[in-house]
């Protein structure tokens, strides 16, 4: 099994939290009673594997967490090294 981290920083998930709001504000949405921190990191998240994916590799596993410092980590899995390689070479 061959690992790789991605780290998505706490400014992007800024920037799509923001995104967010404006979109659902938008759509006439109270944004000041919603939480929408937690929805930009999966956004971010599901991004990477949309990424990974692209160029046509699979990840075994993509679970992604929450960091301390407001970013979010995406532990991807691959069963080859070669797509672990690709998958960094694709996600910088």
């Amino acid at each position: 099994m061959w690992k790789l981290d991605h780290v998505v920083s706490a400014s992007a998930v800024d920037v799509e939290e923001r995104r967010l709001a404006e979109v659902l504000a938008s759509a006439g949405y109270d944004v000041g009673k919603l939480t929408l921190n937690g929805l930009a990191q999966q956004v971010l998240a599901e991004r990477a594997k949309a990424t990974v994916m692209d160029i046509g590799i699979e990840p075994s596993n993509w679970p992604h967490f929450p960091l301390g410092n407001g970013g979010v980590e995406v532990r991807f899995q691959f069963s080859r090294e070669e797509d672990q390689v690709n998958a960094k070479l694709a996600l910088v």
